[in-house]
């Protein structure tokens, strides 16, 4: 190999449990890496040339390396300039001012501020803590179930901008990208580029959406009692009880939820769910219906491997947490809409609007199930033929 520098993109540093997190944040392309190929990386960015890091590298760690392969592996992640490319320019992201006002020492004071006048309301008012039966803001059943189901889209979007705002903040590209959960339509963030910052200021963003929820059940809540049991009142507290429902599913961290990634960077883990997925697959896996574990084990670092077991009881607590978020909260609410329309079909004017809005509510229900169960089975299918 004749002597030569290579010209770098410009490249972050971080400091990992297991390694050094390399990565280019305009080309959203990170790799972890030991410390000696850390520090390998660091000598050839600073213009060593190529021959002389490998020296070096023999002379430091004792050991030589395929320096090769090294840089092949570079081109691969874009971390060295190709011929003609200029360096990449990190400049300030779109709405970067606006997630620092966001989360700005007055907005932070604000949020205080809204959220103690909910707890005051809730702890003075126990009448509008959240309870099953305010789902039931109408007397139609059908207007239940639209309804709630629109509120949730600018529900949703709260939250997940939320997110956006706060890697903004950072000057990273976090932006939102739309996807599926069966038949749903859901917004979901990308903020790969928190690799690029430290551990530290994760947090935040991973934590910025439970943050808008709870800032929206406190204005719900507080507006609710300003306004008084009109319809404006009823409905903020059936918007206020999903939040409280979509709240307890961040706890259900096997799943993968906001927490979950507060969990993992903690705990400094990169592959966490899958290395607990495969223990516990492993450790059951003469019970009929456990499947054995097909993922590569290179993708686990060595502190997931020493986490798994502990996150694998922490996972069990979640199933747990979620039989009694069901028991408690959403079966409440199943009963709620199973008793007003055994009522309206059974007891109500044959034709009359009561019985046509608990009929139109059950056929809604069915459609519902039936294109449950007609997406399932395709994805299954589709699954198969990619095998």
């Amino acid at each position: 190999m004749s002597p030569q520098r290579l010209e770098f993109h410009p490249l972050t540093f971080v400091e990992e449990h297991d390694g050094i997190t390399v990565g280019r944040p305009d080309a959203e392309s990170y790799a972890t890496l030991p410390e000696d190929g850390a520090a390998l990386l660091r000598r050839l960015s600073e213009g060593m040339p190529v021959p002389d890091a490998a020296d070096w590298y023999r002379a430091e760690f004792g050991e030589s390396i395929d320096m090769e392969d090294f840089v092949a592996a570079l081109h691969e992640l874009r971390f060295i300039r190709e011929d003609g490319e200029s360096p990449a320019v990190r400049r300030e992201v779109r709405f970067q001012r606006l997630g620092r006002a966001v989360f700005s020492p007055l907005a932070w004071s604000a949020y205080a501020a809204l959220v103690v006048a909910a707890l005051a309301v809730l702890v003075l008012l126990p009448a509008l803590r959240p309870h099953a039966d305010h789902v039931f803001f109408t007397s139609s059943l059908v207007a239940v179930q639209i309804v709630l189901t629109l509120s949730q889209v600018p529900a949703i979007l709260l939250h997940e901008s939320f997110h956006v705002l706060a890697g903004r903040r950072l000057g990273l590209p976090s932006r939102l990208s739309v996807g599926r959960r069966l038949y749903f339509l859901v917004v979901q963030t990308e903020l790969d580029g928190l690799l690029s910052v430290p551990r530290r200021r994760r947090y935040l963003p991973f934590l910025a959406g439970m943050l808008a929820d709870v800032l929206l059940f406190s204005l719900l809540t507080v507006t609710a009692a300003l306004t008084g049991p009109n319809l404006v009142g009823r409905l903020g507290l059936a918007v206020a009880y999903l939040i409280v429902l979509r709240l307890a599913w961040q706890f259900y961290v096997f799943l993968r939820t906001d927490l979950y990634f507060v969990f993992t960077t903690a705990l400094g883990c990169t592959n966490l769910h899958e290395a607990t997925t495969a223990w516990l697959r492993g450790k059951f896996s003469r019970l009929p219906g456990v499947r054995e574990s097909t993922s590569d084990d290179e993708d686990w670092s060595p502190r997931d491997r020493r986490v798994a077991p502990w996150f694998a009881l922490i996972s069990v607590a979640g199933v747990a947490f979620l039989l009694v978020t069901l028991a408690v909260a959403v079966v409440p609410v199943v009963a709620g809409f199973a008793v007003r329309t055994w009522t309206a079909l059974t007891q109500g004017t044959s034709g009359g609007a009561g019985f046509w809005d608990s009929a139109v509510s059950v056929l809604l229900i069915v459609v519902q199930v039936v294109l449950l169960v007609v997406v399932s089975r395709r994805d299954r299918t589709s699954r198969k033929e990619a095998a």
